[in-house]
């Protein structure tokens, strides 16, 4: 690998000359002029290289990741110890639960993406650079701008500065968002419109501007891979269509709030239910931006870590396309209380109709793992939690899909527990899975497996538990936006429960920060983890093996002896290597003997293959 592609040991933990090779490499900007790199805190400040801006989108995403799940679990321990409100006042718990869903939907889940896009999109499309360096710089600062206009007010308010924060919901609601007296509401609407116009719509130009330009001649639109589709095509497309309905709302918000212009104020001739129209026409298609990021990272390492190439990657290509056209017809669901009239047949259909879309991606998923030869690394085991996800929430967004039964459903703890299912066990379950998957990548340095398996354990298992309380709370008449529920106290016991699951999850989320940490420093320092994958095993990828790059299919990975008549990978004699060429060891990994004779086999008590280098440098020479 180059050292262009695989940046040091210190990266993430160091000053810049650790962290991406700033002089050359960085769009050349400082140089032409005689002027020389800054150093220390100026050079994070400064920075235009992609690979530093990452890792600052990275470092933005883990921090509001932490607080926005302790935020959570100080609204839900009050919601257990009493069903009238215990720890926090009635306003509190608004505002906090305001917080968390602000910080998840936009400082969280964005930037986690942010910083794959950056780091990652021009390793893997033979880019020096991304296309607009310095937009790049500036929607990474957008986050700090964003962050602390959200939450400042929060802290002015402990300290008896300040009124209170937003706390309209995340989706800010008219009339509380036009008619709450305090600052915090409009440091919201400012510090929302600061990321969106800044980071969002300026980054996704950005992203999407470099795949279509800056990618290496001779790689075509279906050479891309997978994941640079999922978070470097089709997820900026969906945010031009959706970000200017957002900023709309925001702007007529802080205007009609400051200059008693009318919109959504009735007090004042505003129409309230307009302001759901123009939010939902943002609000559902950026729930698809959230969770086609991690689809396409899911389908990447499910691939890899199955030893065979996507089955189907242009069908793949086409579901996230419908995906991202469709998402676009589905919104008015959420409007169905309102009293839409026979228009909401229309958006049943499509709201059904694009589960086909989501069909076939989880087809080509499980496809590609049928008969492979799955490595249960700790990047695998998220992957599959997304798909489990997938599965699970589009039943749960069938039935939601019925005005019949959204109107039992729609202001009840159930949708809490399918929206909450979607985002974390779609969406942050797939980014989750290339934080451990590029880890190496970006910092040199291996995690701790057995720490990541755990995390794994207690994510995948945990939240089903959790959010299947949720829905059930809902089934029995918990109302969702409520802060209370003195008007059924036997609800009670299932607050306790479903507080307890996320205390488990949550243990697993603070193993995550640790290893992560921990790691930075004490790792062991790794070139390339998975080369037996993507070398060995003829599944390559740019990022860790640099260019030219030849995409795997099915003639590049079994060679002339092709597929056998199951599907799985030929020998040459003609049988099928699956069913009978590996064992499993008493320590829970594999081994293989091929016809060169490696010994390959994944540790089972760690993430990282490893080969018997006796014959495999002879085979890999044969296989090039």
């Amino acid at each position: 690998m180059s050292d262009d592609t695989q940046p040091d040991a210190g990266d993430v933990s160091t000053e810049p000359d650790a962290t991406a090779e700033p002089a050359a490499a960085d769009e050349g900007h400082g140089d032409d002029h005689g002027n020389h790199e800054p150093t220390g805190w100026r050079y994070w400040l400064y920075t235009t290289n992609h690979k530093t801006i990452g890792i600052i989108y990275l470092w933005h995403a883990i921090f509001f990741f932490a607080l926005a799940g302790l935020s959570a679990l100080v609204f839900r321990t009050d919601l257990a110890l009493s069903p009238d409100s215990a720890i926090l006042s009635l306003n509190g718990y608004n505002a906090l639960m305001s917080l968390h869903g602000l910080t998840m939907i936009f400082l969280v889940i964005p930037p986690l993406t942010g910083a794959f896009q950056n780091y990652f999109i021009p390793l893997m499309i033979g880019s020096d650079e991304m296309a607009f360096p310095r937009w790049n710089a500036l929607g990474a600062w957008s986050i700090s701008a964003a962050g602390l206009l959200l939450w400042l007010p929060l802290l002015t308010n402990l300290l008896g500065l300040t009124g209170l924060p937003a706390n309209a919901g995340w989706f800010q609601y008219p009339p509380l968002n036009s008619m709450l007296n305090t600052s915090g509401v409009d440091a919201e609407l400012l510090a929302m419109f600061i990321l969106v116009a800044f980071g969002s719509m300026a980054g996704g130009i950005n992203f999407f501007v470099t795949v279509a330009n800056e990618r290496r001649p001779d790689m075509g639109w279906f050479d891309i891979p997978i994941a640079i589709w999922g978070f470097g095509i089709f997820t900026p497309v969906l945010g031009f269509y959706t970000f200017p309905w957002v900023l709309d709302a925001l702007g007529m918000t802080f205007l009609e709030r400051n200059l008693d212009m009318a919109f959504f104020n009735a007090r004042i001739g505003g129409a309230p239910l307009l302001y759901q129209w123009i939010w939902w026409t943002f609000g559902h298609p950026e729930v698809y931006i959230l969770v086609i990021p991690g689809m396409g990272i899911a389908m990447e390492v499910i691939s890899r870590f199955s030893e065979r190439p996507i089955y189907g990657y242009k069908a793949v290509v086409g579901s996230m396309a419908v995906l991202t056209l469709m998402s676009a017809g589905v919104w008015a669901h959420h409007m169905f209380a309102t009293g839409i009239g026979a228009s909401r047949y229309v958006f049943m259909v499509f709201s059904m109709a694009i589960v086909m879309a989501f069909g076939v991606f989880l087809f080509a998923a499980i496809a590609t793992m049928y008969k492979g030869r799955i490595h249960l690394t700790t990047p695998v085991l998220f992957s599959v939690g997304t798909i489990i996800g997938l599965i699970y929430s589009g039943m749960e967004g069938i039935q939601l899909g019925q005005p019949a039964v959204d109107l039992e459903l729609h202001s009840t703890y159930f949708v809490v527990g399918h929206f909450h299912f979607t985002l974390f066990m779609v969406g942050v379950s797939g980014l989750l899975a290339g934080v451990y998957y590029w880890y190496p990548n970006i910092t040199g340095r291996m995690y701790h497996s057995l720490a990541g398996k755990y995390h794994a354990f207690s994510t995948l298992l945990g939240l089903p538990m959790l959010f299947f309380f949720m829905s059930k709370l809902g089934e029995l008449g918990m109302m969702r936006r409520y802060a209370t529920y003195t008007y059924d106290p036997s609800l009670q016991g299932w607050h306790v429960l479903t507080t307890l699951a996320a205390y488990f999850v949550a243990s697993g989320q603070l193993v995550f920060f640790v290893n992560m940490l921990w790691s930075l420093r004490n790792g062991e320092e790794v070139e390339n983890p998975w080369s037996e994958l993507t070398v060995g095993q003829r599944m390559p990828s740019p990022e860790w093996d640099d260019f030219p790059y030849k995409p795997p299919t099915p003639t590049f990975v079994y060679g002339d002896a092709g597929t056998s008549a199951d599907g799985g990978a030929a020998s040459p004699d003609g049988g099928s290597p699956a069913a009978g060429d590996s064992s499993q060891r008493a320590d829970g990994g594999t081994e293989r003997q091929t016809d060169g004779g490696t010994d390959r086999r994944m540790d089972g008590d760690s993430d990282r293959l490893t080969t018997d280098d006796s014959t495999g440098d002879q085979q890999d020479g044969e296989r090039r």
